[in-house]
């Protein structure tokens, strides 16, 4: 169900089914720079496989897609699907202990995760080549003979109500909630999918029998899914999974189909007012309909979506913008099963469009009868279709695990020949179905939700406590004369023409970028790609500039790029479509821009990007809209879950430019408008500009393009550039930072900085962050329960290393995770002097899989280039010297760090979520040393 994959992490992919009874090496689609060899094959059992040999792969990867989600947990077990995703890595009868599978993975250089969604539970991890085959061992048990160890079925749902505590606050799972109040009281939407204390309670000492139940009801070989990557070959991989997944036993389930509407007949249209915790309003239409899983090559709802959900000139966004009534919309499918699906319109108001938001529904349903009139039509789904079908055509790789994690989901849902091409493929025009979508598109068929801080609400939901109200729906007025300036898209400009590559003749390794220019104020490199063969690009610009520095300018800097980025939307918007992208962002030392994607239309993106950087709208209105909309948003940033706040924290007080966002919004709140515009007027004055042009780009238009963009902005006296800097806070220093953050749960971050920015101090701390990550997760959050959020997280500022150790409870204050991680670090004292030199071996290999790993596609490689570039490795040596620095690196040095900065000297500083005092990096202001990047000049 796709509008419910809150799935529980990080990796979100949306799905449903397909069974086959074949092997199949031959017919897999895929994009022209894949050269993977794969091979489709059903075992025995019914369980499908996607074997993937990639020669070039640094990191083998394994991913299992099981077609069971939160909407066949028991009514009276709610959050069972994802506590059994829980239990499912803390033991199997080959491997009992409940931290074997983690240690192993962390030890060779790996990552593991889960997550479970409506109808799918996805589980995957990679790891170094080397190790895969024992790495897929210690997988497979766990859909072959799992343990559910009494002890930690006990101690597990705690981290299952852990999570549901961190997010307590957030207003999206709120929303669900309310979701849940108001839906058909018998579809699976209306339950609570993340599960807790409550709904997980072992009554009368039946939790683990439920838990073993819904395991073999739901977790048979075939309805599962597994793809394996790896640099070895077919016939290889195929022996290795036969041996081991041919065990999982085939119970012959069939896939669940719960039959029921999301809504009751009769009880819409609805009216469902919710209160925010954030400053937030919305307006949200949800219309149900029928399935659609069954139209994957005709997707009404997508294209539905591209139409009512444009921004370019005419849209509905661009309207209600040009009213001061929105900030945003995105529509398209939303909830999505084998039972229904429903199509979902979402609107991010503005104060006064929430005063006017019955104006606001009435524009909407006026864009839904011109669609319905004007908008079906074969030429625009076959330019939807096309620009679809080029995305697939050249789309790049990803990183193994996100690759087998997605196909495994996707193969629940196309047949194998479509397993990549699935979500792209868009070929099969059908105006019937297209008109009876829309025709579910109507006010008597909807649920609106309005959400604001202002709206009366009479009621309150039980898991998330949200204040919300249901009522009728009051008629709309359809007479409104804004809805005269809508109008549908016209063909789009950006579409890509020349698709040929500049360098067709493949190379074995990427060169380093080179130097084009090289004068004063302007320096070019260029990477021209003859790696990844794709006519993409990539455009880093930095445009160093002075009036970026201080507090009030990097505000108002923030402000001046709002209004940019509102000035180019209905271009960027276009462009987007097309497969060319633009992102803007206020540096520590000027202004950023990269632009990526089909090389063809990208000096045309350029040059109207740099128009709207020189000459903005200026506007007093929406000037002083995107103010108080910026002001909204860095005040709402005070309200995140407390390991986010915890975790950007030391970047806002060490880094020399960079500041809170409360501060920024302070900054803004006192405004002089004329003030402003000077500000604007001067923000170049002493310009200079690097930029990195990267891809499918030859050096003659590299240059013009460049050169243009340079003859624009550079100024013509430049002036050195705004120092960057790092504060030095050494370990043992122990500065406490509390942040008074309002939230039920404790959190606390210790901080621990090197020593030095030296290539060798970085080595030393990715070397203690890999010895303490799975012990310090394992004994925090396994063995003591003390929260869902336990994370030895890396904290580098520019070149200076930092590792923090992090941990949010709902049990536990403060002052005891103190006293946890103390203790915790006393003990692992015993553990580094009995780690033996093959333990320390593992852990470096592990450090170097990461290091040595080959970027997988273009914009990958490129972001690698400007990271040197931005932090003046001119030579791009910095990661090899760090290898080495690996390489060398001993047992007994890493002891003795451990020992001096873990242990006797402490943390640098310790931030907090009790009440204090409010801290700046002004704190730290006085005698201390600052860390600066190398000089600018070559």
């Amino acid at each position: 169900m796709k509008r419910f994959v809150v799935a529980f992490v990080c990796f979100l992919f949306v799905v449903p089914a397909f069974s086959g009874a074949l092997a199949a090496q031959e017919g897999i689609a895929r994009s022209a720079s894949d050269t993977s060899a794969y091979r489709y094959l059903e075992l025995p059992n019914q369980l499908q496989v996607l074997l993937i040999s990639d020669q070039k792969a640094d990191k083998a990867a394994a991913a299992l897609d099981v077609f069971v989600g939160s909407s066949s947990d028991p009514i009276q077990r709610q959050g069972l699907a994802h506590f059994l995703e829980h239990m499912l890595f803390l033991g199997t009868d080959k491997y009992p202990e409940p931290d074997e599978y983690q240690a192993f993975i962390s030890e060779h250089g790996g990552q593991h995760n889960a997550y479970t969604s409506f109808e799918n539970t996805n589980y995957f991890f990679d790891i170094s080549p080397a190790d895969f085959e024992s790495a897929l061992d210690r997988f497979s048990r766990f859909f072959v003979a799992p343990l559910f160890n009494s002890e930690y079925v006990d101690r597990e749902k705690n981290a299952v109500h852990s999570e549901y505590k961190a997010r307590i606050k957030n207003d999206y799972r709120r929303q669900m909630d309310v979701f849940s109040q108001v839906v058909n009281p018998e579809h699976p939407a209306a339950k609570f999918s993340v599960g807790n204390l409550d709904t997980l309670a072992d009554r009368d000492g039946k939790l683990r029998e439920d838990l073993l139940a819904f395991y073999k009801a739901h977790y048979s070989a075939n309805r599962m899914t597994l793809v394996v990557l790896a640099p070895r070959t077919l016939d290889e991989l195929e022996a290795v999974v036969r041996a081991r997944f041919e065990e999982v036993p085939n119970f012959d389930s069939a896939k669940p189909v719960h039959g029921k509407p999301l809504f009751k007949a009769g009880s819409l249209p609805l009216l469902v007012t919710m209160q925010p915790v954030r400053e937030l309003r919305e307006l949200s239409l949800t219309f149900p309909m029928p399935a659609v899983s069954d139209f994957d090559r005709q997707k009404p709802l997508g294209y539905l979506g591209n139409l009512i959900g444009h921004e370019g000139k005419g849209s509905l966004l661009g309207v209600l913008k040009s009213q001061g009534w929105a900030e945003s919309l995105r529509a398209g499918e939303g909830v999505s099963d084998l039972s229904g699906s429903s199509f979902d319109i979402t609107i991010g108001l503005t104060p006064a469009g929430y005063e006017y938001w019955q104006q606001v529904l009435a524009l909407v349903y006026k864009e839904i009868a011109l669609v319905a009139q004007q908008g079906v039509a074969r030429w625009r789904f076959d330019e939807q279709g096309a620009l679809a079908d080029q995305q697939f055509r050249y789309m790049e790789l990803k990183d193994p695990v996100s690759r087998v994690s997605g196909l495994a989901a996707n193969l629940q849902e196309y047949s194998y020949v479509d397993v990549i091409r699935g979500p792209y493929r868009m070929d099969l025009f059908d105006e019937t179905l297209l008109h009876r979508m829309i025709g579910y598109l109507k006010p008597d068929n909807a649920m609106v939700m309005l959400m604001a801080p202002e709206v009366e609400a009479g009621r309150e939901t039980e898991k998330y406590q949200v204040p919300y109200g249901v009522s009728t729906l009051p008629s709309v007025e359809t007479d409104i004369a804004t809805a005269e300036t809508l109008s549908l898209p016209e063909a789009n400009p950006y579409v890509p023409q020349n698709l040929a590559l500049k360098y067709p003749q493949k190379g074995d390794e990427p060169a380093n970028p080179v130097v084009l220019v090289d004068q004063p104020g302007y320096r070019l490199w260029h990477f021209a790609d003859n790696i990844y063969q794709v006519p993409k690009a990539q455009l880093y610009m930095a445009i160093k500039t002075p009036r970026v520095g201080g507090l009030r300018a990097a505000a108002m800097t923030d402000l001046y790029l709002r209004l940019v980025e509102e000035t180019l939307n209905e271009t960027s918007y276009e462009a987007a479509l097309a497969g060319l992208r633009y992102g803007l962002n206020r540096r520590a030392d000027g202004v950023g821009l990269l632009f990526s994607g089909f090389d063809d239309k990208l000096p045309l993106l350029v040059e109207s990007v740099v128009g709207g950087l020189l000459k903005p709208d200026m506007s007093g209105d929406l000037i002083e809209r995107l103010r108080q909309e910026l002001i909204r948003r860095w005040r709402n940033s005070a309200k995140d879950t407390p390991y986010l706040q915890l975790m950007r924290e030391p970047g806002y007080l060490l880094d020399v430019n960079a500041w809170q966002p409360v501060r920024l919004a302070e900054s803004l709140e006192s405004f002089d408008a004329d003030d402003f515009r000077q500000f604007v007027g001067d923000m170049y004055l002493g310009a200079s500009m690097e930029i990195l042009a990267s891809g499918n780009l030859d050096a003659d238009n590299v240059k013009a393009m460049a050169a243009n963009a340079a003859s624009r902005i550079v100024s013509d006296k430049p002036v050195a550039w705004l120092e960057r800097g790092i504060t030095e806070v050494l370990p043992g220093e122990k500065i406490e930072v509390p942040l008074s953050i309002e939230h039920r749960d404790a959190g606390i971050l210790r901080y621990y900085q090197g020593r030095s920015d030296s290539v060798e101090e970085t080595a030393r701390f990715m070397f203690l962050r890999q010895l303490i990550k799975a012990p310090f997760f394992h004994e925090l959050r396994t063995q003591q329960q003390l929260g869902y959020v336990v994370a030895a997280v890396d904290q580098g500022l520019d070149r200076v290393p930092g590792f923090g150790l992090l941990v949010q409870s709902p049990v536990a204050p403060v002052s005891k995770l103190e006293v946890a991680i103390d203790q915790f670090l006393v003990g692992f004292s015993d553990v580094m002097k009995a780690m033996t030199e093959d333990d320390f071996e593992r852990h470096r290999a592990a450090i170097l899989t990461g290091l040595r790993e080959k970027p997988k596609s273009l914009a990958e490689q490129s972001a690698r280039y400007w990271g040197s570039i931005d932090l003046r490795d001119y030579d791009f040596s910095r990661r090899q010297q760090l290898i080495a620095a690996v390489e060398q690196m001993s047992r007994t040095e890493m002891a003795a760090t451990y020992t001096e900065v873990m242990r006797d000297a402490g943390f640098s500083l310790q931030l907090d979520s009790t009440p204090g005092g409010f801290m700046t990096g002004l704190g730290f202001e006085g005698q201390r040393k600052i860390y600066r990047l190398p000089a600018s000049n070559m």
